[in-house]
């Protein structure tokens, strides 16, 4: 447990979790939690033991967003050090090596939901809600991350309006990959953390590089480039003990993918 003010942080199973933890703002981000979220990430991304890394709030709400009272307390270049210090931290979670995994639970408005959007996967409770309420305040939403996970009718309605939705539309229309009862945030988002994070942190980097990349690319130059990924990896010792141990479990009728298949059933 690192010893940050707002942040409690721990490695579990290869599962980097950070926990925001600032209750009084209910988590909302002020320049101590951009700060340290930065510093978490950063201490991550060329550790061994970290393979994948949650951000979760707690199961009543995840995170209120930008602490709007400290840019209505600042002017000039005050405020221009928080939205740069904001971009840094969207870049730093947007492009982070590992793939990221959001847990969110209650109302997650603006900022909030954009802090979910920038992670590779979002999964919510049923109590959550989502909306791009920047625009009540005269701000700009961050409708890149909105148009990544669902389909442009949809994030410029979110956008243009920032009327909330809740959990159930959010799966509908791609903005979550999964809704989870009350109470079992936790558990359910660290179970799918684990199971990627159970790959190692060598394999997930280099799939985290080929899902930030390959999107960007067209179709011949991405089969290129993910052919050129897949020769790479089957050179590396990696590959010839996975091989060997996934070999031996279908030999012996232990499928991993069929197990978790029956347990889902």
């Amino acid at each position: 447990m690192s010893d940050y003010k707002y942040l409690l942080t721990s490695v579990e199973d290869g599962v980097g979790v950070m926990q925001l933890n600032h209750p009084e703002k209910r988590n909302a981000l002020g320049w101590e939690l951009h700060d340290e979220i930065i510093a978490a990430l950063d201490a991550w991304a060329y550790d061994d033991d970290v393979a994948a890394v949650l951000i979760i709030g707690n199961e009543q709400y995840f995170c209120a967003g930008w602490a709007l009272d400290v840019l209505q307390g600042t002017s000039g270049n005050d405020r221009t050090r928080f939205t740069d210090l904001a971009l840094k931290l969207m870049v730093a979670i947007y492009d982070f090596r590992k793939p990221t995994i959001a847990a969110v639970a209650g109302v997650a408005p603006g900022y909030g939901m954009d802090v979910a959007n920038m992670c590779d996967i979002t999964i919510a409770s049923e109590n959550a809600a989502f909306g791009s309420t920047q625009v009540k305040y005269a701000m700009n939403g961050f409708y890149h991350g909105m148009l990544r996970k669902m389909n442009t009718q949809r994030a410029r309605r979110m956008f243009f309006t920032g009327d909330p939705i809740d959990a159930q539309e959010a799966l509908r229309v791609g903005l979550v990959d999964e809704v989870v009862p009350e109470g079992r945030l936790r558990e359910s988002a660290l179970r799918l953390a684990k199971q990627i994070a159970e790959h190692g942190a060598e394999l997930t980097t280099v799939l985290k590089e080929v899902a930030l990349r390959a999107t960007n690319m067209d179709h011949i130059g991405a089969t290129a480039y993910e052919l050129r990924v897949t020769h790479d990896l089957v050179q590396r010792g990696l590959f010839t003990r996975r091989i060997a141990e996934g070999l031996d479990r279908l030999r012996a009728g232990r499928s991993k993918a069929t197990e978790r298949l029956a347990a889902r059933s």
